[in-house]
């Protein structure tokens, strides 16, 4: 039930969320940087004045390059313990940065310098044009040899040449034709760990985790309740992160060697192109989360505490050059985590991804890291970010944050009592978080939708010589933005939320295939917690998806459920063999002339199955096509109310049921005013509960029936750069 009202700001969460009876605060916890000379008084009185001035619930320690004394020595230790034992004393939690800057996974350099065998490796490819026939051989180059493969440049024909390699040389004899011969290796570069092996991050672990457990093991799921790695993902300057146990790992799961398609890498091997990139890069993803975030939650469990940290580069649609799989990454973490940073909003879509991963793998908690380097900043951004923030999931707040130095602050803002702007303002902010996620922690998310992530179409279209990490170079781009084209998913995320406002949550096709079940004519998503129960599926514009996927799709089309595809019909199969059954299946689904539709096309069969397709996001058609699936919305809104710029706010909701009980959130992060009605499905008794201030009261509401279902109208009226609850009044 829920045990608190929302006066009760300062209160802890119970139930799920908390393990071994240890719950976790719900007011923020800051990054707090430890930019000087750490003293046991000052250290005391920082953290009382965060607890007292600014209402924070703890902090997250971070020590940077300006820490003194020195990260990992005994006198760095022994200020650290004063800041486990003040926070003991104090009622805080302190969460645990496993590094010093970011990313995690250099030690502060030790990792380098005591096993320069784990850390991070590069794949490299050396190529060289021949025609033969003739005999060649050539030195093999520096690094952890990996194969070769001879290609055929007119017919595409290729020749795994691996066992060619004798001692320091590949010599081959070459046959007629023109041959671009690739030698394939491994060279370890940078000071971090091998985050695509588990054994090296073992061995990181050994400078830093047990470092500080052999120290503080008392404080561990006490004072110390979670943890948090920074910008975990593909570091090397050229995306190229290897490992050289791939080729045995991969050979071991899919029972072939994966050599024969490294040339996929850099080039175009023909039509099993995209198949092998898929194969490779969606591999390697796998390893990454595998190799850091799994060892991370591992040791964990086993220290008491629960894992938690972020990918690098989740606020960028191209996964196959960051974090791997924006939400597979996620997979083995207690509390997936979102990057908030750089300026107000910067990575919508990446939001929905992260807390998407959550309720995919049934995880309570979503936490962000906020406000990290927003260019322009005052009190009202506390909350004019933080409520889209709450509409997209999150609900375990991390503020970037607190410095130690106020005078020597490295990245604005500065989020703590030192600051004569925002300090005066975070108490009350703070006793807002507590309330908003009071009600957010835990529960059900409820959404009609469910959004295919493209991952597989990402990776496919990924080459590791496409893009070099310098944006200011003439040809280069971004990694994180290098797109097949009609890439619209991160387009569909935000026009999803603040524009048709229809919630949604990102389907990872793994999540599709094992953890989706068909029920009549509606796709669950079978958890034991947050299950989901989705009326539509929405397919993303790609060329490539997996077959194994479309299976599913065309199974729930042909149970009678909804499908909507936008911008682009797949033609490609991420899947080997399976490119005629993609193309004949999506002609069956959506019609050979659905590309011509104006707005959008529909195709339906006998038991009230169909599938849509809307060339465009422009305009109106994505709302038409959802209100001629779905005319019975969970939630609905009036009018379009505010009609705002995209840079000044939304407005925007979240569903979820908690104890049995509706819970519905409403953010209006827009300088407008809104007065709306909504319509919500069911017969429902409701109150309105305001996160500013704590108060309660009845919430007037009609009852009706539309389309066959019951729902409850209500009037929504929100100041600018508010937020308020709905609650369903709890059965007599």
């Amino acid at each position: 039930m829920l045990r608190r009202t929302l006066c009760c700001g300062r209160d802890r969460l119970h139930g799920d969320e908390r393990r071994g009876g240890k719950p976790l605060a719900l007011r923020s916890w800051p990054l707090w940087h430890l930019n000087g000379k750490l003293t046991t008084e000052e250290i005391a009185a920082q953290l009382q004045d965060s607890r007292d001035k600014s209402g924070f619930a703890g902090v997250a320690v971070l020590p940077v390059t300006a820490t003194e004394p020195k990260y990992l020595s005994e006198e760095y230790f022994a200020r650290y313990g004063d800041i486990l034992e003040t926070s003991k004393k104090l009622g805080m939690k302190v969460v645990f940065y496993d590094d010093i800057n970011y990313p995690s996974g250099s030690a502060g350099g030790l990792m380098a310098k005591r096993f320069p065998d784990d850390v991070t490796c590069r794949l490299d490819n050396a190529e060289t044009n021949i025609v033969g026939p003739q005999a060649w051989e050539q030195p093999l180059p520096k690094g952890i040899f990996m194969g070769a493969v001879a290609m055929n440049r007119q017919t595409l024909e290729r020749r795994d040449i691996s066992a060619s390699a004798r001692q320091d040389r590949v010599a081959w004899q070459v046959p007629a034709g023109e041959w671009r011969v690739m030698i394939f290796t491994c060279l370890r570069t940078g000071g971090c760990v091998d985050y695509l092996s588990p054994e090296s991050v073992k061995k990181f672990f050994t400078l830093t985790y047990d470092e500080y457990y052999k120290r503080f093991a008392p404080y561990f799921g006490s004072t110390i309740t979670m943890t948090f790695f920074d910008d975990v993902g593909l570091r090397t300057a050229e995306r190229r992160n290897w490992t050289p146990v791939f080729n045995e790992k991969f050979k071991q799961k899919h029972a072939f060697s994966p050599v024969e398609y490294y040339p996929a890498l850099w080039h175009d091997i023909g039509p099993d192109t995209e198949a092998a990139r898929v194969a490779l890069f969606g591999f390697r993803a796998e390893l990454l989360a595998e190799g850091y975030p799994r060892q991370v939650h591992e040791w964990a469990a086993a220290h008491g505490i629960l894992s938690s940290g972020h990918a690098m580069g989740q606020h960028h649609p191209q996964p196959a050059f960051l974090g791997g799989d924006h939400i597979q990454f996620y997979r083995h973490s207690d509390i997936p985590m979102i990057d908030s940073i750089h300026y107000y909003g910067h990575g919508r879509p990446g939001f929905k991804l992260t807390s998407s991963a959550s309720a995919s793998f049934d995880r309570p908690l979503t936490a962000v890291e906020i406000y990290g380097n927003y260019k322009q900043f005052d009190a009202v951004m506390l909350y004019r970010s933080g409520m889209e923030l709450f509409a997209r999931g999150a609900n375990l707040f991390l503020p970037h944050g607190m410095w130690y130095d106020p005078k020597k602050v490295l990245i604005k803002p500065l989020i703590s009592h030192f600051d004569t702007q925002i300090g005066p303002a975070l108490p009350a902010y703070n006793d807002w978080v507590a309330r908003a996620s009071l009600l957010l922690q835990g529960g059900r998310h409820v959404a009609d939708i469910g959004v295919l992530y493209p991952v597989a179409a990402m990776e496919a279209f990924a080459r590791l010589d496409a893009v070099v990490d310098q944006p200011k170079v003439k040809g280069n781009t971004h990694p994180g933005l290098y797109l097949p084209p009609q890439t619209d998913f991160n387009e569909l995320s935000n026009r999803l939320t603040g524009g048709v406002r229809r919630d949604f949550t990102f389907l990872h096709p793994d999540i599709l295939n094992d953890r989706c079940v068909i029920t009549g004519s509606t796709l669950r998503l079978n958890n034991q917690t947050n299950y989901e129960d989705y009326r539509v599926l929405i397919l993303p514009g790609v060329r490539v998806i997996h077959w194994s996927n479309l299976k599913k799709i065309q199974a729930f089309y042909d149970a009678g459920g909804k499908v909507i595809a936008t911008t682009q019909l797949p033609g490609k199969s991420a899947e080997f063999g399976h490119d005629r059954d993609v193309v004949e299946t999506v002609r069956a689904m959506f019609g050979a002339d659905s590309a011509k539709a104006a707005t959008y096309s529909k195709q339906t069969n006998a038991v009230g199955g169909a599938a849509y397709f809307v060339p465009s996001l422009s305009g109106a058609a994505l709302a038409a096509a959802l209100d001629d699936a779905l005319p019975a919305a969970n939630v609905r809104f009036s009018n379009s109310e505010p009609t705002v710029k995209p840079d000044k706010g939304m407005l925007s909701y979240l569903h979820k049921v908690k104890d049995g009980r509706n819970i519905y959130f409403f953010a209006n992060s827009t300088d407008a005013r809104v007065a709306t009605e909504v319509k919500l499905r069911g017969k429902l008794t409701l109150q309105s509960w305001n996160p500013h201030t704590g108060d309660t009261a009845p919430l007037a509401t009609t009852a009706a029936v539309e389309q066959g279902q019951h729902f409850t109208r209500a009037q929504l009226q929100l100041d600018p750069v508010k937020s308020v609850f709905f609650v369903e009044s709890p059965t007599p």
